[in-house]
């Protein structure tokens, strides 16, 4: 398991105007997971997964129509 890889949240960092259309995405999908916002002004997000859901969330946060980049916890 590598850093990224802590199977409670998954840390991103986008654009700013694109953390409400990651939000959007993830209550599309019926509370997949939860995106919280760490610092807006940087696009800092994480998005809180449970371990069966995990692989599922990152693979919607890898195909987002937008760049987003995951992070080391």
């Amino acid at each position: 398991m590598n850093l990224v890889e802590s199977k409670e949240g998954i840390k991103c960092r986008l654009n700013p105007p694109d953390i409400n259309k990651l939000n959007r995405i993830f209550e599309g999908y019926d509370g997949l997971g939860i995106v919280s916002t760490l610092d807006n002004k940087s696009g800092l997000v994480m998005v809180y997964v449970t371990p069966d859901v995990y692989p599922d969330a990152l693979a919607i946060i890898r195909n987002a129509p937008f760049p987003v980049e995951i992070l080391p916890e």
